[in-house]
């Protein structure tokens, strides 16, 4: 089903994250219609489906809407962005762009290492399927299929992280950046956004970062890279069963 087959606008398939869970997937995109309309088009969708939605943090009104026809929040995603200047300090670690044989070291790694994002703090997902969204997302950027490059950090000559970008019409965005579990706490992270800064600050005006208000120690990373919160994202899941909560 499309925004179309739904008679909505506000309500969209996601055919990728879809073949990835195996079951019809929806978004939700502001601003949203009358409850009762909400409602209807949500007893349209097909079977086991699942249903996702951002709400800025200060849209009180939406989240009740969507709380009331069965979503719930799993997420508060925190948004920090820094002016291109002045330059980074040297990373002390060797990253480089990614090359077709990082390909496996970096699926592994992005199948592997999260903990925090929206789909591994909904237990409705599970684990298997949470890993497997980002194994799969991180295939997509390094095929060519989603952003503009990958950039890996080497831990004494293999890849131990990488860092994925995306531009927007604003500004270069970290789309998704991982560290192998065995080599966290080594300054991976710090390497790999210095290098997107060293690299981008040329070439776009702000540079942007999002990541889970949860998950501190990658809000404390990017802060001492320069980064400052600018705001805040509520995340909202349903899980239905012939348009009701399941």
């Amino acid at each position: 089903m499309s925004a179309r087959d739904a008679g909505t606008e506000f309500l969209a398939s996601d055919a990728w994250l879809a073949q990835t869970l195996g079951r019809p997937t929806f978004v939700l995109r502001l601003p949203l219609p009358p409850a009762p309309q909400l409602a209807a088009a949500l007893t349209r969708l097909p079977g086991e489906a699942f249903c996702s939605a951002k709400v800025p943090e200060g849209d009180g009104a939406s989240s009740v809407a969507l709380e009331g026809v069965g979503f719930r929040q799993v997420d508060t995603q925190v948004t920090l962005e820094r002016a291109a200047d002045p330059a980074p300090v040297a990373p002390r670690v060797e990253v480089r762009h990614a090359e077709p044989r990082d390909r496996d070291a970096v699926l592994d790694i992005a199948g592997s290492c999260f903990r925090f994002s929206r789909f591994h703090q909904d237990a409705r997902i599970g684990l298997q399927a949470a890993h497997a969204i980002k194994r799969a997302w991180a295939a997509n950027c390094f095929d060519d299929k989603r952003g503009e490059e990958v950039l890996v950090a080497l831990d004494e000559g293999r890849p131990a992280g990488f860092l994925a970008v995306l531009l927007a019409p604003d500004a270069a965005v970290i789309d998704l950046i991982g560290v192998d579990t065995g080599s966290q706490r080594r300054g991976i992270g710090a390497a790999l956004v210095d290098a997107f800064v060293a690299r981008w600050r040329g070439r776009a005006s702000r540079l942007r970062v999002g990541t889970q208000a949860v998950n501190a120690p990658s809000i404390a990373l990017y802060e001492r890279c320069g980064f400052r919160r600018v705001g805040a994202t509520r995340v909202l899941h349903a899980h239905l069963r012939d348009g009701r909560p399941a």
